[in-house]
């Protein structure tokens, strides 16, 4: 079965940029582009101060569908609408998707809101790697890479396979980041060389599957969410991994702090 690239939407600028970002996801995978848009249940719940009338779903389909034709031609796409609340039913289309994106803020709460609800309830559920796009999109500059998290202990296997795959259809060398606490005693020279061995061990089996891949290895001293946050600047896309959900349901500390502040596209990709 080939499964599509599903892309959430709503009135805000940013789900038009998610489109335009899906659409060339699905372009370089061969895959069919799902447009999914999610109706109110009850539009007279609507919030009072949602003072001007929110475009129809289909006039929010129509316009992506023109964004598709005009710039994304060769794309196949099937747009529909859901009657559903917006958290269950991307949570849903991730059951039948590849790959799942959305922008990290949709049409409600304020201004200065970097990541909304939306966005960190389906990255912290949804069945299938999320791609939530940067409420501030990245300058026309070139990126240089793909970056992974690799916690070196414990690494994710499915972010991993997900990264190469990504560094190598997009033709970009792969930056893996480890990072680690500093030792209270002694100094941090000979602790670093540890824990890039360690990196070295976990990256080993995969850089020797996918030899046309560069890989970079990255150990630090630091916190991981700041790590990684300034690794995205110049970066295609960041790719993390996210343990089984506990009873919380919620997504951790590292990836709460990259959604909000990295500078590129984030991967959320689920472990088995």
């Amino acid at each position: 079965m080939e499964l599509p690239v599903t892309v959430g939407v709503d009135a805000s600028a940013a789900s038009l940029a998610a489109v335009d970002w899906a659409a060339a996801e699905a372009l370089l995978r061969d895959r069919p582009l799902r447009v999914l848009h999610a109706l109110p249940l009850m539009p007279c719940l609507l919030p009072s101060w949602a003072v001007e009338p929110l475009p129809s779903g289909s006039d929010l389909i129509h316009e992506a569908r023109h964004v598709l034709a005009k710039r994304h031609p060769q794309v196949r796409v099937h747009a529909e609408e859901v009657h559903d609340v917006a958290t269950a039913a991307l949570v849903a289309a991730a059951e039948d998707a590849e790959l799942l994106v959305l922008g990290a803020r949709g049409d409600g709460g304020f201004p200065e809101l970097r990541v909304g609800s939306t966005a960190l309830h389906v990255a912290a559920w949804a069945g299938c790697p999320t791609v939530v796009l940067p409420a501030e999109q990245p300058g026309p500059g070139p990126r240089e890479h793909v970056v992974v998290g690799v916690d070196a202990r414990r690494p994710a296997e499915a972010a991993l396979a997900f990264a190469f795959d990504a560094a190598r259809r997009y033709g970009l060398p792969l930056r893996a980041v480890h990072a680690f606490g500093a030792r209270s005693a002694g100094g941090t020279a000979g602790y670093r060389d540890e824990e890039a061995a360690l990196l070295a061990r976990v990256l080993e089996p995969w850089a020797t599957a996918r030899p046309d891949v560069e890989v970079l290895q990255d150990a630090e001293p630091a916190g991981a969410g700041m790590l990684l946050v300034d690794a995205s600047v110049k970066v295609r896309l960041l790719v993390l991994g996210r343990r089984p959900l506990s009873s919380v349901g919620r997504l951790g500390p590292v990836a709460h702090a990259v959604l909000h502040h990295a500078e590129c596209p984030v991967t959320v990709v689920p472990e088995a």
